[in-house]
């Protein structure tokens, strides 16, 4: 299971997650520099930036997405494992219109698209238009997602594509995720936190003693 941790630029973490072979979950506002040479990103994934947009308590940056996607990104030195559609945050079946919408903008760019799905959301009529998209970033309440998450796997799983899960930075949801078939998970617990490693790395032990 992969294991992506929220933005930084610091010489010594970047280091220890090379060591580790964690990667980066970045998004527009916060990809503010480029791989270093000496110490390069293991690997990356870039949100669309609507939920930092929604807890900032600003709308969604639509020129800002684009700007990263056509300028950025091509002068990139690694390509993103993955990039999250944009979504509406707590918007349930509106935000899946917002998504097929925006697929349709974006499926000439050869990147993997993954589809947000949250709170409101059902197997079914995600499982009609899953062929639109490269995978599924399982976002939404802890609640729903801890509900809910196991399913949204054995969708992806069905299909042959990739399922992530967002926002899982304590022990027992990393648990919970490597048990359920996650393909990565993302935290800004790890890199924010003085002891944000030691919950996952407990998480590592627990899982490996059980598999």
């Amino acid at each position: 299971m992969k294991v992506y941790c929220g933005s930084t630029a610091g010489v010594g973490m970047l280091t220890y997650l090379k060591k580790k072979d964690y990667g980066l979950m970045l998004n527009p506002l916060s990809w503010k520099y480029s791989q270093n040479s000496v110490f390069p990103w293991q690997y990356w994934a870039l949100d669309n930036g609507a939920y930092k947009a929604y807890t900032d308590g600003m709308e969604f940056d639509e020129n800002r997405f684009l700007k990263t996607l056509y300028e950025k990104l091509p002068k990139s030195e690694m390509v993103p494992d993955f990039i999250v559609v944009p979504d509406l945050v707590g918007k349930g079946q509106e935000s899946l219109t917002f998504s097929l919408k925006w697929i349709e903008k974006l499926k000439g760019l050869i990147y993997n698209w993954y589809l947000a799905v949250q709170d409101g959301m059902e197997i079914d009529e995600i499982e009609k238009v899953i062929d639109k998209f490269d995978g599924i970033f399982v976002g939404g309440t802890v609640k729903w997602k801890v509900k809910t998450g196991e399913y949204w796997v054995k969708l992806a799983h069905k299909h042959s594509k990739p399922c992530h899960i967002g926002r899982v930075g304590v022990f027992k949801r990393i648990v919970w995720a490597k048990r359920i078939g996650a393909d990565s998970i993302d935290s800004t617990n790890f890199v924010r936190n003085p002891d944000g490693f030691r919950p996952l790395e407990s998480a590592k032990v627990q899982t490996t003693l059980e598999a």
